[in-house]
């Protein structure tokens, strides 16, 4: 009996003990609740300065706010980035279009009269594969121009990056303000501008002024680009940007060695070989009989001349069989020769952009953050939170203080 008593008393005990441990944490819920409700009726609404208006928007907006901003981001850097890669690829093209037209001067050259008995004469001394590659590097890249853009193009390169860079990203941004003014001005909550605020009695709790961010005119200092370019691993110093790029003379050097241009100096040594007796033969043929019955005199000079004539005629006609058959492979030599060449360019040109284009992009989640950082939100409501400004260098704000 007692025992069940005993029972009865514990079981009455723990059921106590369980209502008044749930009356304690719906208390506690409870209060969680108001205070969640009270700090949410303080950070209800929030100003946007965008386009130069000020939105009124629910707090709620905010999260919606920072995702199509990350949006525009992630999508405007692969914008970007095709962009750049065009504009450099035109760069390259009309950098190149000059050496192949240059290249085909250099056979017009190569195949005329004048270039021919050029190359024998060279060919007799020992050196004509050096005059060669000379005439290649005087007629394809000086006089075709490649050389002195090639040169600008070194010295002016990331500097013209960097402005094209500047210029499609203003383009850019002003797009967002555009897109983001039309859509959450749709948004606002009763009462609309900050202006109808104070009628509505609606305060804002924070103001993000994201034109600041947008317009990279408004409250943009030197320090900014400044850190543009120290983030990018660049020296602001004069010429300290001038690219190391190949020389045109490596390069003339490099194709007189393919294949098929190799193929078309062995022709002409082929040539010399058999010249001593091919002119042995035309005199003979053409001159012997005048000369044996005008042995000096104006017989002499006529068969002088007949010999001559008959000679360059033969020459042409050699000339001539020559480029039909050896032009089109030399000239597919020199040119995908140059498209390697280019290929190569362009990647260094590439990896001399990166940190440019890098850097840029980390230069505009700073501006992104900034508005977050001036309107006092706790760092997990910034648009990029996972990002830290990086560490100048000693004396850079000193050195940058005045304003752009």
């Amino acid at each position: 009996m007692r025992s069940r008593t005993t029972e009865h008393k514990t079981g009455v005990t723990s059921l106590l003990l369980a209502f008044l441990l749930a009356a304690v944490v719906f208390a506690v819920l409870g209060q969680a609740l108001r205070h969640l409700a009270e700090t949410t009726d303080d950070d209800g609404v929030f100003a946007l300065i965008i386009k130069g208006e000020a939105l009124l928007l629910d707090a709620s907006v905010l999260d919606a706010l920072n995702r199509d901003l990350r949006r525009f981001s992630q999508q405007e850097q692969q914008q970007l980035a095709t962009w750049m890669d065009s504009w450099s690829e035109q760069q390259l093209d009309q950098l190149f279009a000059l050496s192949h037209a240059g290249v085909d001067a250099y056979l017009d050259w190569y195949y005329s009269m004048p270039g021919s008995y050029l190359r024998l004469y060279h060919a007799m001394k020992g050196d004509l594969s050096e005059q060669l590659e000379n005439q290649l590097q005087q007629r394809a890249f000086e006089q075709s121009g490649f050389v002195e853009a090639l040169d600008q193009l070194s010295v002016a390169y990331t500097e013209a990056f960097q402005q094209q860079l500047l210029i499609l990203q203003q383009q850019q941004l002003a797009s967002w303000q555009q897109q983001l003014h039309q859509q959450y001005a749709a948004r606002q909550v009763t009462g609309g501008s900050a202006e109808n605020t104070t009628a509505s009695a609606l305060e804002p709790a924070f103001t993000i002024h994201l034109d600041q961010a947008l317009q990279l005119d408004l409250a943009a200092t030197e320090a900014d680009f400044r850190r543009w370019q120290q983030s990018g691993s660049l020296s602001v110093a004069a010429g300290a940007s001038v690219l190391a790029l190949p020389a045109a003379r490596v390069m003339a050097g490099r194709l007189m060695q393919r294949t098929g241009v190799r193929s078309a100096v062995n022709v002409t040594l082929r040539y010399l070989a058999r010249l001593t007796p091919r002119v042995a033969a035309a005199m003979t043929a053409s001159g012997a009989a005048t000369a044996a019955a005008a042995p000096s005199g104006p017989g002499a000079l006529v068969a002088g001349a007949t010999t001559l004539t008959l000679f360059v005629v033969s020459d042409w006609a050699l000339l001539k069989a020559e480029e039909a058959i050896y032009r089109p492979d030399k000239a597919a030599e020199l040119h995908a020769g140059l498209a390697l060449w280019r290929e190569t360019l362009a990647e260094e040109l590439n990896q001399a952009a990166a940190p440019l284009f890098a850097a840029r992009q980390d230069f505009l989640k700073s501006r992104l953050n900034r508005p977050y950082q001036e309107a006092g939100v706790e760092r997990r409501f910034y648009l990029f939170p996972e990002w830290n400004e990086p560490v100048q260098a000693d004396g850079l704000e000193e050195a940058v203080a005045e304003p752009r």
